[in-house]
């Protein structure tokens, strides 16, 4: 104790006392042009809105704490500095960090087989570490995705890590092998704390509260371990509709890969000690250290930081979604700059409103304009790993579009769509990804006219739920565990999606044929979890009589958080 408290004591007085509801320093008066912090989060300043609170700080100063909107529409309470929201995935460097912790303890090595501290997994064939699950390359499967499949859409019904661990284990086949590619996957940090639990003898909840929370004096911040549980100042959660804001608190007890209840401030503090390495020497530069492939791959998520350059600028940061709380993080190690937002706005597109932000303050790079020039690539691309079509199409004005979403030209033959590239070179194509990774895409044939090789019934092999796909009116409709009649799209030979077309996660239906040719089997997934195997379990289905529309959130599995 007496050694955190000396580390305390070298942080700057804005973390050790609290940062009070509108902190500026005299010192950063000319860095804060508040009018224009103001007019970023505009949408959100109304009564008759949800909000959202951030905080910048320089050097663990605060330049700016703002908040705006409404922390709870039904009980007209505004938003304020101090309001709790729920940090989605950033939730997950904590969770990283109390795993670290153990390893420089000796207590375990982030290198050790994960089937050491959860023997209950399946042996895959290789050896998953723990540091593959941190950086996302181990293949294991999203437990949202897993649920969905089998009905249950993330927070439909509660679920705890117990139940995580369990979807897990059911698994009989992993995305892909470990280390050959990175896909972001929750069920790694809801098993990372389980194993933080089953190493220290403490709930993650209670190791970081001791570990983390208060030796930094995070007096708000939290753990949803228990969704039942009042927490004092809480702000709702709400997800737009044609009718107005919904509410989309949160009903899960599972965490580690979310759950943190939390405010800017308290943010501005974590923020503030990894910059001060206050959890040991070179504690930040582990936790930003980026993963390799094992084809030498460089991919820069590390332990739940993505560090990256940004108009030129060097940026650790990461993203949240969960329900309706949408959250950004960011720090800037060489201008000693810290952005911490947090929204209750499921539309708040929160990495391109914290990067408004940081960009008030950093001596950022303009990006200069491209007119594309040339013929536009249109047509349908198959990813060559998860079979996900991307469809490109003119939007009649110059530009370009894929699954129905505006692209951006960047240069010959390269379009980015929010922080991936879409490389175009001849007949191929390859999808960028931020974190490094480059993925191929095939120009897919194109879809048979005749529905009949597709009907039937699928039942799962590693999962709980059976598949129905009937005709209706001449498209293919499926129905499954809570789901009827989904509409699907034909996107290219054999392969279909749901009607609802983001970019990723999003279903995707691949039937698969026999020796004579005859479709036998069914695989099913989005973005993160895919190839889940169905047989054929019955004969051709009917023709479906009776359409009923349940919304683009079950037309795909839905968004995962």
């Amino acid at each position: 104790m007496r050694d955190a408290i000396r580390r305390i004591a070298g942080l700057p007085v804005a973390v050790t006392l609290g940062i009070a509801a509108l902190g500026v320093n005299p010192a950063w008066a000319a860095d804060a042009p508040l009018d224009r912090l103001d007019a970023i989060f505009a949408r959100w300043a109304g009564k008759d809105t949800p909000g959202c609170a951030v905080a910048v700080s320089r050097a663990g100063q605060p330049v700016a704490m703002r908040a705006y909107g409404m922390a709870d529409l039904e009980q007209g309470i505004p938003a304020t500095v101090d309001s709790i929201y729920e940090a989605g995935s950033d939730s997950k460097q904590f969770t990283a960090a109390a795993l670290l912790m153990l390893a420089r303890e000796g207590k375990l090595s982030l290198d050790d087989d994960v089937r050491e501290y959860l023997p209950e997994l399946p042996d895959y064939g290789a050896v998953i570490t723990l540091r593959d699950m941190l950086h996302h390359v181990s293949g294991l499967r999203d437990w949202g995705s897993i649920a969905a499949i089998e009905g249950w859409p993330r927070n439909s019904r509660t679920a705890d890590n117990q139940d995580v661990l369990d979807m897990v284990v059911r698994q009989k086949e992993l995305n892909f092998a470990p280390r050959t590619h990175y896909l972001y996957s929750n069920s790694n940090y809801n098993l990372a704390a389980i194993i933080v639990a089953r190493v220290s003898g403490q709930s993650l909840a209670a190791f970081t509260r001791d570990r983390i929370f208060v030796p930094l004096g995070m007096t708000r911040t939290s753990w949803r371990d228990d969704h039942h549980r009042i927490v004092a100042g809480r702000t709702g959660a709400y997800e737009a509709s044609p009718q107005g804001y919904l509410n989309e608190q949160v009903i899960e007890d599972a965490y580690g890969n979310g759950g943190l209840l939390t405010t800017v401030g308290d943010l501005v503090k974590w923020q503030t000690a990894l910059d001060n390495d206050f959890f040991g020497k070179g504690f930040a530069a582990e936790m930003q250290q980026p993963a390799m492939l094992k084809d030498g791959t460089r991919i820069s998520y590390g332990l739940a930081l993505v560090a990256g350059d940004y108009k030129g600028v060097f940026e650790v940061g990461h993203s949240g979604s969960t329900g309706g709380y949408r959250a950004w993080m960011a720090r800037y190690p060489a201008q000693k700059l810290t952005v911490s937002l947090l929204c209750n706005s499921g539309d708040a597109d929160t990495p391109a409103l914290g990067r408004d932000v940081a960009d008030l303050y950093l001596p950022t790079r303009p990006e200069k304009p491209y007119a594309p020039r040339g013929p536009l690539p249109e047509g349908v691309w198959a990813d060559r790993l998860t079979g996900f079509p991307y469809r490109f199409a003119a939007d009649g004005k110059g530009g370009l579009t894929v699954n129905g979403r505006a692209l951006a030209p960047v240069g010959a033959g390269r379009w980015r769509l929010r922080e991936d590239v879409f490389a175009f070179k001849s007949d191929t194509l390859v999808r960028e990804v931020r974190e490094g990774e480059r993925l191929p895409a095939d120009l897919a044939a194109p879809p048979a006219n005749d529905l009949t090789p597709y009907l039937g019934r699928f039942c799962g092999v590693d999962n709980l739920s059976c598949i129905t796909v009937a005709a209706d009116g001449g498209r293919l409709v499926f129905s499954g565990p809570r789901w009827r009649g989904q509409a699907l799209v034909p996107a290219y030979r054999d392969v279909f999606t749901g009607a609802a077309e983001p970019v990723a996660p999003e279903l995707v239906l691949k039937f698969q044929r026999d020796a004579a040719g005859r479709v036998d089997t069914l695989r099913a997934g989005d973005g993160r979890a895919f190839d889940f195997l169905f047989n054929r379990a019955g004969p051709t289905a009917p023709v479906h009589s009776k359409q009923q529309d349940t919304g683009p959130e079950t037309a795909g599995i839905p968004v995962d958080r």
